[in-house]
């Protein structure tokens, strides 16, 4: 029997079919393939990604705890009670029960903090937030120390008197004087630090999988661990722990040099610390999910490939068109993608995290040479500050973003025709690297570029611009530093104003690094508000700004915050309203602040606080005053006639100082006491006179006056005549 095909194969309508057939078949082969290797990589990447936002979050998250406990350090510095405490020359009880209960407020409120030290060399006193714990080591660890070096964070063993424990894992900070002769140490201030802290800050996650952040020195002693176990332990024997030390910048690699365990190795170094952080995570648990992972997307495929093969029978031709938008969607995202690629390796480098390769450049296409000479640009949008109210408009996402995209095409307007850049976005700045031959101060042309984008931008958004230069980079290994010197110049538009070119070479010059608080200028403020003298207020504010300027940006935050602190203190105390929540308060007012973005805005914010405040201190003493001369009239009415009535007698009744209620009297009634109860008795004189049956001599009696004819030589000399002529008067 022969059987016919009902698709010849000779036929013009078989052969496109199983053409078609064949070439799906490959295609759903080749983008299975692509797909899993663009897969296996893209997760590899996001691994190492993991760990550098784990390693960053660690990092941030020490050098957060380290910061606030220094800003502690800096305020208790400031504090009136640890300062007596740490010079007086013999030991003050009412002193050092007051500095201990500023010691133990600091520590309850920071659960980070184990314990705080005062030490005065004038008279030999420790005193601490724990009294078992007296930390002479300390001491003689800083008397031994070198006179050179100043002393600022030291992990170590903190030996303790009693408890449990005979030691307890810390981290110090130090601030102390020496005796410039002798070099013994005048005085200092402890600060210790739990470790555990910093060790749940950066480990929280109890995950295998996700791994555990290891600290260690410049030496490769273990500054943190998970278990908190091998705390200042030498480590610098590992393998890992010796390339991390050796090598420069962030890095990954893999090592078994811990206990033979497979391990992946995140390294980077944290400058403001000087410590080496390593986040490491057991290999086969990272790798588990990709291998699950792979497996899924080859079956995927497989599925696919057969799906795909089974709908071409029934729908053959008609695929062409879907066939060509795949493909076309594809592109599109293979674009993107490798577009984003281009983007996470400018930030890489930028970041420190890799050093540029000749192969990544080929492979992105980059628009800039990384190994010509090159600049890097940070340009914020700033945010719009409206004077008369004092208040910082919030622009949303969506119009940020718009404007962002405004400034790009602008760039790309002035730019493109005469310099090779590229641009990406970093926390909503966008950053520029642009290829060209001189350093910033000889380039002329590029600086007037730039000038022309910010004016630009100022005329049709309605905004401003800051651009921040980093150094000249003319080394591929500079691109880090080039970078975070941009970001430090970018903070000094606090100083520099809104809209400003900043260059780090610049701005530094210019910061003083020996920085001496005005407290002469802030004692001004003060007592202007205690006055009430606007004037005063606006004079002493510009003394103190002033002073702000040339400090560095850190100290310039910190003086703000105990600005507004020392104000805030000032203020609420005079006016002590009970229905006012004053940790509300503070806390709008710092919010009001933070939102403020240069020194003179922060100075008319503090100007408008001020006088707000003396205004309502005003009315509160207004009122206070107003309440007591009603007080005092009617008990002078009451007892006008007694003649033992004196201003000690008012005072007294009232708990003022004579000779100080003298002169609140006068405030209050505009005449002295004496003045004021003549002309009351007298009043009340003429009150008994208009009655004829008491004799003139009693009337004076009756009016407080002992005696008769000082009573009628005074009713003269106020009135023009006697008092029988002034009855004598009455009756006609």
């Amino acid at each position: 029997m022969v059987f016919q095909t009902k698709f010849p194969v000779k036929t013009m309508f078989a052969k496109f079919f199983f053409a078609y057939l064949l070439m799906l078949t490959l295609a759903i082969a080749v983008i299975s393939i692509w797909l899993f290797h663009i897969f296996s990589n893209s997760s590899i990447r996001q691994i190492n990604e993991l760990s550098d936002r784990t390693l960053m979050q660690g990092q941030k998250s020490t050098e957060y705890l380290m910061n606030q406990a220094m800003q502690v350090s800096a305020q208790l510095s400031f504090d009136y009670p640890i300062i007596q405490q740490m010079n007086t020359a013999e030991s003050d009880p009412i002193v050092e029960n007051n500095s201990l209960k500023k010691l133990n407020d600091i520590i309850f409120i920071n659960e980070s903090i184990y314990s705080i030290g005062i030490y005065n060399g004038n008279n030999t006193s420790f005193l601490t937030s724990d009294y078992p714990n007296i930390d002479n080591e300390a001491i003689e660890m800083l008397n031994n120390s070198d006179p050179k070096t100043k002393i600022r964070l030291l992990p170590r063993k903190l030996k303790l008197s009693s408890g449990k424990n005979q030691e307890e894992n810390v981290y110090s900070i130090f601030y102390y004087n020496r005796d410039k002769s002798t070099n013994a140490i005048l005085n200092a201030l402890i600060v210790n630090v739990k470790e555990e802290a910093i060790r749940n800050g950066i480990n929280p996650d109890d995950r295998v999988d996700q791994g555990n952040i290891l600290i260690v020195d410049a030496t490769g002693k273990v500054i943190s661990d998970p278990s908190g176990g091998e705390f200042l332990k030498d480590y610098s024997e590992l393998g890992f722990i010796k390339k991390s030390l050796t090598e420069s910048g962030s890095n990954s690699f893999v090592d078994t040099s811990l206990s033979g365990e497979k391990v992946l190795v995140t390294h980077s170094y944290s400058n403001q610390l000087g410590w080496h952080f390593l986040h490491v995570v057991p290999y086969q648990a990272a790798v588990v999910s990709i291998s699950r992972l792979r497996n899924t997307v080859i079956w995927i495929s497989l599925i696919l490939f057969t799906f795909s093969g089974i709908a071409s029978l029934f729908v053959s031709g008609k695929l062409s068109s879907p066939l060509r938008g795949l493909v076309e969607t594809l592109e599109v995202m293979k674009e993107k993608s490798k577009n984003n690629l281009k983007v996470d390796y400018l930030k890489d480098i930028l970041g420190g995290v890799k050093a540029p390769q000749v192969s990544s450049e080929l492979e992105f296409a980059l628009r800039v040479d990384l190994f010509k000479g090159t600049s890097i640009l940070i340009l914020k949008i700033d945010e719009h500050f409206d004077a008369t109210v004092l208040e910082v408009e919030e622009v949303a996402d969506e119009v940020h973003n718009q404007m962002r995209l405004s400034l790009l095409n602008r760039v790309f307007d002035l730019l493109q025709p005469h310099f090779s850049y590229e641009s990406l976005v970093i926390n909503k700045d966008v950053v520029l690297l642009i290829n060209h031959d001189e350093a910033f101060n000889s380039h002329k042309h590029l600086v007037n570029l730039i000038n022309r984008l910010q004016e630009q931008f100022r005329q049709t958004m309605g905004t401003s611009v800051t651009v921040a230069w980093g150094s000249y980079v003319n080394d591929a290994a500079n691109y880090h530093a080039s970078f975070q010197e941009a970001l430090e110049a970018a903070d000094y538009r606090m100083v520099y104003g809104l809209g400003s070119m900043l260059t780090y070479e610049t701005v530094f010059a210019n910061v003083k690094h020996e920085f001496e608080y005005p407290q002469q200028h802030l004692k001004a403020l003060l007592e202007a508000i205690k006055l009430g003298k606007e004037e005063l207020v606006w004079g002493a504010l510009d003394d103190i700004f002033n002073a702000l300027k040339d400090c560095q940006y850190e100290l310039i935050k910190l003086s703000v915050n105990h600005l507004l602190l020392t104000v805030f203190i000032t203020t609420e105390l005079s006016i002590q309203d009970v229905k006012d929540d004053l940790l509300t308060n503070f806390n709008n007012a710092v919010s009001k602040l933070r939102k403020l973005e240069t020194l003179e805005q922060m100075k008319l914010w503090f100007a408008q606080y001020i006088l707000h405040d003396m205004q309502r201190i005003k009315e509160k003493r207004k009122h206070l005053n107003s309440d007591l001369l009603d007080r005092i009239r009617g008990f002078v009415e009451g007892c006008y006639a007694n003649t033992e009535l004196s201003v000690e007698m008012v005072a007294n009744r009232f708990d003022y100082n004579p000779m100080y209620f003298g002169r609140l009297f006068k405030e209050l009634f505009n005449q002295s006491f004496s003045e004021y109860i003549t002309e009351l008795r007298l009043s009340k004189s003429k009150i008994y006179l208009a009655q004829d049956h008491i004799a003139i001599k009693e009337v004076g009696t009756k009016v407080g006056f002992n005696n008769s004819s000082y009573f009628v030589t005074l009713f003269k000399k106020h009135t023009g005549m006697s008092p029988s002529e002034y009855r004598n008067k009455l009756k006609i």
